[in-house]
């Protein structure tokens, strides 16, 4: 087990509790592919992105287990008491660190998503928010972004009703308004401006598998900004 190395064992776990859970495996769909194209070049897995899959149709594309090492009804027993173990370690702090960098940026994607959803906005203001988070940002929690997500789409919101159809104006809300609400997120106390998962959009496998198996960060995954120290 141990020359999969870290990663491609958090993958796999994430892989095959999104199968048994019908969960997402990652955040985001593009997330998701990435997991699966890693392991099936590592030959872990096979794809085939003609049928639909599995795991969440029309999200995650249909995948078989291909590794012979361990059979395919042990193989999350084997990965969790690989993971608590071994994860544990130092010499994989950083490879976890990254991961929760890269997820960061997912996860607020999703959210983002959700909530322009559920308030019937279409996904074209989702281009607002490449300008706004940056790679590798430890300046706010995903907490604080969740927080931040569902004041600025509430803020579209009322402004649609006195402008309807005005994207520009619609745009120009989010883009201001996202920024002013992560710096009250950040400056409340008890965190008070601080969410935590939606019930109608739960964790993706691989964010529960991160914050409670390959570590013990727990709801520190998003009560704080990803870095070294809180792994």
């Amino acid at each position: 087990m141990s020359h999969l190395g870290g990663r491609a064992a958090l993958y796999l776990l994430a892989v095959v509790r999104a199968h048994h859970s019908r969960k997402r495996v990652a955040p985001t769909p593009k997330g998701s592919d990435a997991v699966l194209s890693a392991l099936s070049t590592l030959g872990l897995i096979e794809v085939d992105p003609g049928l639909e899959g599995f795991v969440v149709p029309g999200d995650t594309p249909a995948w078989s287990y291909t590794w012979p090492a361990v059979p395919f009804e042990e193989l999350e027993s084997y990965l969790t008491d690989y993971l608590l173990q071994r994860g544990r370690e130092p010499e994989y702090a950083m490879t976890w660190l990254r991961v929760w960098q890269e997820l960061l940026p997912q996860e607020v994607m999703a959210y983002l998503q959700h909530q322009l959803r559920l308030h019937h906005f279409p996904d074209l203001y989702m281009s607002e928010l490449a300008r706004l988070i940056q790679p590798h940002d430890a300046s706010y929690s995903l907490g604080h972004w969740r927080y931040a997500c569902w004041a600025s789409v509430r803020s579209m919101a009322s402004v649609s009703l006195q402008y309807p159809g005005n994207a520009e104006i619609l745009k120009f809300t989010l883009s201001s308004e996202m920024p002013r609400r992560l710096k009250m997120a950040r400056s409340s106390t008890e965190g008070k401006l601080c969410f935590s998962a939606s019930h109608t959009l739960p964790d993706s496998a691989l964010t529960t598998v991160i914050a409670t198996v390959a570590t013990d960060l727990g709801d520190r995954y998003w009560m704080v900004p990803p870095s070294l120290a809180a792994i």
